[in-house]
């Protein structure tokens, strides 16, 4: 496949850990940076997308947080890779929640410039709270009115508590909101099996599980059967570039899976397409 779509992709320039934070979990994981990220080149970065048959990269970044390690600037830090191959990216923006009317007027003001998704991160944000807190509601409204889909990152790395990641809190807004797209960034993990009943439960829920998938962490093979099985139409690949080793490894690793061919398309490709309008 030379047309995948990758659903948690940072471009050079487009941080959102520090570079030491970087290293530090891919060191925890075993893995060794890309060519591209050590060099910071734009040009490596593409041809590792290119050989790995990346052909969109969506990049959806934290809006501004001093939790650890932490370097949000968004997608205007990418500019320069964005202005060489624009057709290679899809930007979602980002608001900080702690104050509810300025965010609800800041995706109002997205949905009008037609950015398609926006990421929201209650549990990061300067006032934290859970996703499902009452007093976003306004947000997911406005959203839901701005057709636009929201991504949150749920797992233990984000918080600042464990229990902050939960997926309840997601199924609590997915109810409300049924016609409201959510994507899950980082899975819920460690909460797998019951990430994995909320998108059973939910159709407008969808799950990047991203690392926790791909480099056999506890629940990874979870993810991988349920994207064989009850889930396959609403789990998407992200790399999580530049947090992984190679992209060509990493696009073997899923050929190691020995998915139906059907099922690595919808992966790789078809299930971020429809909810993308690609």
């Amino acid at each position: 496949m030379d047309d995948v779509i990758d659903f948690r992709f940072r471009p050079v320039g487009a941080q959102s850990w520090t570079r030491d934070t970087t290293f530090h979990y891919l060191d925890r994981m075993g893995l060794k940076p890309t060519p591209s990220f050590l060099a910071q080149s734009t040009d490596l970065m593409f041809e590792e997308m290119r050989q790995a048959g990346i052909s969109v990269g969506v990049i959806g970044v934290p809006g501004p947080t001093a939790i650890r390690g932490l370097n949000p600037i968004g997608a205007a830090g990418a500019e320069d890779a964005i202005a060489i191959h624009p057709e290679m990216f899809v930007s979602f923006g980002s608001v900080e929640p702690s104050d509810i009317d300025i965010a609800v007027k800041q995706i109002r003001d997205l949905g009008d410039a037609g950015v398609i998704g926006v990421t929201i991160d209650p549990s990061t944000a300067q006032v934290s709270r859970h996703f499902d807190d009452i007093l976003l509601y306004p947000l997911y409204e406005q959203a839901q009115k701005s057709n636009m889909l929201i991504t949150t990152t749920q797992s233990c790395l984000l918080g600042p508590y464990l229990d902050d990641c939960r997926p309840e809190y997601v199924d609590h807004v997915a109810t409300d909101f049924p016609n409201l797209t959510i994507v899950i960034q980082h899975g819920s993990w460690p909460y797998v099996h019951e990430a994995i009943g909320l998108l059973y439960k939910q159709q407008n829920v969808f799950l990047v599980p991203g690392q926790y998938a791909h480099y056999n962490f506890p629940g990874s093979n979870e993810y991988i059967h349920a994207l064989t099985h009850q889930c396959q139409d609403q789990i998407i690949f992200g790399s999580v570039y530049p947090n992984c080793g190679l992209l060509t490894d990493l696009r073997d690793t899923i050929t190691s899976w020995k998915l139906p061919p059907s099922v690595e398309r919808k992966y790789l490709h078809d299930n971020a397409a429809r909810i993308l309008n690609l």
